[in-house]
């Protein structure tokens, strides 16, 4: 069942991938003093988008996991493992929001970029890049945060 429900999410990301027009993310070189990377999502006339309740809870859950692995990211002592680890507690959440997406189609197609980068950061942790998976995926937490309603929500330094 695991394996379906992985298989599942890695289709839908490259559905999108593929699929979506207007779906680019700029070069993930890293933020704050690694370099800013950008990705390309829209306001909703100038407003940010309104979710649900199955993507608060998933980014807030993410947030904390990048958050509380944040020193030792930036200090190179995360072990491969804990990376690992990091990696599998975001795709949990990104699992949970596929599985449970009922958002508007509008709101999803937004949303679903910045799903795609959070994928491609927990690849390259997989990978043992540690550090260019943890900044793709703070990256789309912070363009996350600029973009869609989150009561609450703090950008990551």
């Amino acid at each position: 069942m695991r394996t379906v429900k992985s298989f599942t999410t890695v289709a839908v990301a490259l559905a999108l991938a593929l699929g979506s027009a207007g779906i680019a993310a700029a070069q993930s070189q890293g933020h704050d003093s690694h370099g800013a990377g950008a990705i390309e999502i829209t306001l909703n006339d100038g407003a940010k988008w309104q979710g649900d309740q199955n993507m608060i809870t998933g980014m807030t859950a993410i947030h904390g996991t990048m958050a509380a692995n944040l020193t030792a990211i930036h200090n190179g002592t995360l072990p491969a493992d804990a990376a690992n680890g990091v990696a599998a507690d975001v795709q949990k959440q990104v699992d949970f929001m596929v599985e449970n997406c009922v958002l508007e189609p509008e709101v999803d197609e937004q949303f679903h970029i910045v799903l795609g980068e959070v994928m491609t950061g927990i690849s390259a942790l997989e990978a043992g890049e540690v550090e260019t998976g943890a900044v793709t995926i703070v990256q789309a937490l912070n363009a996350y945060g600029e973009h869609f309603e989150h009561p609450g929500w703090q950008m990551i330094d």
